[in-house]
This record gives structure tokens, sequence and C-alpha cells, in this order.
């Protein structure tokens, strides 16, 4: 194949444009500067984020809670975060008034400085492990 003509060079630059793959939006790009896990906090309506980001910046945590598919996200809080010499943060965060059981709240956290973040979510469940008086009798279902 000649390249010599324009419609050529129009044609190899579609061809590439084309089998570039574009990711769906800026959430799906992976962020490898912080790292992110988020837990139920066990006795209490929060959730406990741990992570790994550049020591020494602030962080921003963002909490947004869905409760249905026809409803919109909503924000629950934004908090400062902080990470210590080695870079690590450990928090505790609310998640009120997120106290519908299998609501999903995906907590983000973010560099201010840098703007890269990382994305989790995490399904709201009863504060508490299953005690006796909660669960039913065998006999009575």
């Amino acid at each position: 194949m000649h390249v010599t003509s324009p419609s050529t060079f129009a044609l190899a630059a579609l061809a590439a444009v084309l089998g570039a793959q574009i990711p769906a939006s800026a959430a799906d790009v992976p962020v490898t500067s912080i790292t992110l896990a988020a837990t139920r906090a066990a006795g209490a309506e929060a959730v406990r984020i741990t992570g790994k980001a550049p020591a020494s910046q602030p962080l921003e945590a963002t909490l947004y809670a869905t409760f249905s598919k026809d409803l919109p996200a909503v924000l629950l809080s934004r908090r400062p975060v902080s990470t210590d010499a080695d870079g690590r943060f450990d928090a505790a965060l609310p998640i009120a008034p997120a106290y519908f059981r299998n609501a999903v709240v995906t907590i983000v956290v973010r560099s201010l400085t840098a703007g890269a973040g990382a994305r989790t979510a995490i399904t709201i469940a009863a504060p508490n492990l299953p005690a006796p008086p909660d669960d039913i009798p065998a006999s009575v279902r």
C-alpha cells in the first residue's frame, strides 16, 4: 500500500482513532496513587475506610448514597482525611442519613492537590451482627 494521497492518510487516521480504546468516563480510569478499602463499622452507623496515598497530602472523602435506581444519588458528607508519614489513612465516617438497609454508599477519596482519587461502594446492613433476640426460632418459621 502506497501512502501518499490525502485520502489514504485520512483513512489511516480514522482507523487509528476507531481502534483506540476510550474509557467510558473519567471514573473508569484506574488510579494507582490512592488505594481504598471500606468496611462496615461494627456497632455504629458508619463505614471505616482505610488505604494508602502519597504522604503529607490533603485528602477528601466524599460519601454518596443510592437509595433506588429511580432516585438520584445523594451527597451524604464530605470530610478531610489525613495521611500519616507512611501515607496510610484510617477514618470512620458516619453515614447519616443513609440508615436505610440495602442502600448503596459510594465512598470517593481524592487528593486535593493532584485531583487523583479512588472509589469503592458498600451496601448498608444492620449495624450489629444478628443477636439471639433477632433470630426467628425455627418453630415459628
